[in-house]
């Protein structure tokens, strides 16, 4: 019998010691029952006012970092919960409680808040996260009843205070927002860091416009989406940022933008390192001194187009530049991508150009007959350059493929120098531009040589490779196009046996434009990625919205990949879920609501040619 006792004792100490794990090296005293509390929407706004400190964890349950996290969490929860002043510790499953996540811009887990009577927001926690009293130490200086947020080192911009802080500071990046905007909250921690940081050894100054009060700065900037971030120079002169958005990617990007766009070339040396870049012209200004209205023009533009150029400037004389009389602006590519059809120099003398001469200039000469289109430039230069036909093969411009990769780009030449008033021309690199070939439907061509083109609306058209490529099988294709007497490719997944399951119709790239332009119809369409966690939530809120609109004649309900196919032009689809929903004879409208049935049935009710009878 005592054998059986102490075998049932020992059971449950062992269940016991099972319920909570005690972390190595903390006390093992400190058990018991959890004092992490779990918050719902329910009692979430009462718990953080009736505590003057709460430390809340959005998690979910299939995160690892989560679970390493909880034992040394819960241990920290009981090493202040009676502390001379206590921090009550609490947890949100963010999978569940969905408008809290979205509320405070939850993105990521564990996502920890510090919520502080004295702050009107929540302070992001950036302490350890492990050992439990690692957490409570860092905690401390929050619990004290005197602590207050450090005042914000983003400057409040208004209508009275713009215009003198924007010319008089050195640097300053503006962001236009909105209180409302998700997108804003999420950045607000990044831009309220990066503005410490450069405020701690630089001149440059971080600041934000209310959009939404301050609504003629905002109509002046033409600003119509939330968050935009534009940079100011002193004197005035302002341009889009155009860098990453997290505290590292804000800081770097200002620095860089604080420097002289254009390096000084003092020799030949100096010269030919300016061309290390085949993928990029060179824009070289020839100057007397720095007081030259050229050269002002010539600084400005580079401020705002450095990663399209590779800009260099000289007060000297470089035997490479004879003949270029100061002041001027010489164009110059690579000698990669000039051709015997191409001047070596284009020149730009105009001293009083105005900004939009030279632009002109520019826009006339940038791109060679036949250039290299990369991840880079197809961003900053080739899209505005349609229509455009790129040929896509082995580039490579080394020692021993330099022969090979020129001899396709002289077939390409011939073509493209006698159309060069209809389309640009353009090779890029098989492997680097692999996600071209997969725009064309190409990954599985087999062929050396592929070709691709686009029209001026986007639409996609490829050369067939039933025939050898050649200068003339080349030219023969781009009359044809030019005729119109090719088909546009359409990137699409085969039609669904069974298009319709529970209420919801399925599109393919092939019969998107026959169901969404019907105009006895309206169509909402739900566009996913099968990758995207977002997607895989909302499809139960989405399958219940077609249950609910099941007897709606005149309401298709729908969904498509939009990896797996091509969308059409009318619908910005720039992360997922997207939807948008195109009413009777009219334009498409894209939703901005939040992710629950009611908002989308006001939607569907407000912007439908039909009111539902439901």
């Amino acid at each position: 019998m005592r054998s059986i006792v102490i075998l049932a004792l020992t059971f449950l100490l062992a269940f016991a010691f099972d319920e909570f794990s005690v972390p190595e090296g903390e006390d093992a005293a400190l058990t018991g029952p959890n004092v992490v509390v779990d918050l719902t929407s329910n009692n979430f706004t009462q718990f953080i006012q009736q505590h003057p400190v709460v430390l809340a964890e959005f998690y979910a349950p299939w995160c690892g970092h989560c679970k390493q996290l909880a034992p040394h969490y819960e241990q920290a929860a009981r090493l202040m919960k009676d502390a001379a002043n206590p921090v009550a510790f609490a947890k949100i499953d963010a999978t569940i409680e969905e408008s809290l996540a979205r509320e405070y811009s939850i993105e990521g887990y564990p996502t920890i808040k510090i919520f502080h009577k004295n702050s009107e927001k929540p302070v992001e926690y950036d302490g350890p996260r492990q050992p439990a009293s690692a957490i409570a130490d860092f905690v401390k200086k929050y619990a004290d009843p005197t602590w207050t947020p450090p005042p914000s080192d983003v400057v409040v911009l208004t209508v009275d205070n713009f215009e003198t802080f924007t010319t008089e500071e050195e640097l300053t990046l503006v962001e236009f927002y909105a209180p409302w905007c998700g997108h804003c909250k999420r950045l607000e921690p990044n831009f309220e860091k990066a503005a410490t940081s450069l405020k701690k050894d630089t001149k440059i100054r971080l600041a934000k416009v209310d959009s939404t009060v301050e609504t003629a700065l905002a109509a002046a900037h033409n600003i119509t989406g939330y968050p935009t971030l534009i940079v100011y120079r002193k004197g005035g002169k302002y341009a889009p940022y155009d860098g990453d958005q997290s505290e590292q990617g804000i800081v770097s990007t200002m620095k860089e933008l604080l420097s002289l766009p254009s390096r000084e070339l003092r020799n030949m040396n100096d010269y030919k390192n300016l061309f290390r870049k085949n993928d990029q012209p060179a824009l070289i200004g020839v100057f007397q001194s720095d007081e030259d209205e050229l050269y002002k023009l010539f600084i400005d533009y580079a401020y705002h187009h450095r990663k399209a150029f590779q800009f260099g400037h000289t007060f000297e004389k470089i035997s490479a530049l004879d003949g270029v009389q100061a002041p001027a602006i010489v164009l110059q590519q690579h000698s990669d991508v000039r051709s015997k059809y191409e001047k070596d120099k284009l020149v730009f003398t105009k001293a009083d150009a105005l900004e939009s001469e030279f632009e002109e200039f520019i826009a006339k000469h940038q791109v060679p007959l036949v250039g290299v289109l990369t991840q880079e430039n197809q961003r900053t230069t080739y899209l505005s350059r349609r229509p455009i036909c790129i040929v896509i093969y082995d580039v490579d411009f080394s020692f021993d493929h330099r022969e090979r990769t020129q001899y396709w780009r002289n077939k390409i030449l011939k073509v493209a120098n006698d159309y060069k008033n209809k389309y640009t021309f353009a090779i890029a690199d098989e492997e680097k531009m692999s996600s071209l070939l997969k725009e064309f439907g190409l990954e599985e061509s087999g062929e050396d040589i592929n070709v691709g083109c686009f029209d001026k609306d986007g639409l996609k058209y490829r050369m067939e490779d039933d025939d050898e490529f050649t200068s003339e099988s080349f030219e023969e294709f781009i009359n044809k196009l030019i005729k119109g007497k090719v088909k546009p490719y359409i990137k699409s997944q085969t039609l669904p046996k069974q298009p319709i399951v529970n209420g919801i119709q399925t599109l393919v790239g092939k019969n998107f434009e026959k169901v969404v332009q019907d105009q006895t119809k309206n169509v909402l369409v739900f566009f996913y990625a099968p990758w995207c966690g977002h997607c895989t939530k909302f499809k139960p809120t989405y399958a219940a919205l077609a249950q609910r609109y099941a007897s709606q004649s005149n309401l298709i309900v729908a969904q498509i990949d939009a990896t797996a196919n091509d969308i059409p032009k009318g619908f910005e689809v720039a992360g997922f879920p997207t939807i948008y929903l195109v009413p009777m004879n009219n334009q498409p409208v894209k939703y901005e609501g939040n992710r629950d049935l009611d908002d989308l049935v006001k939607f569907i009710e407000n912007h439908s040619q039909f009111k539902s009878e439901l």
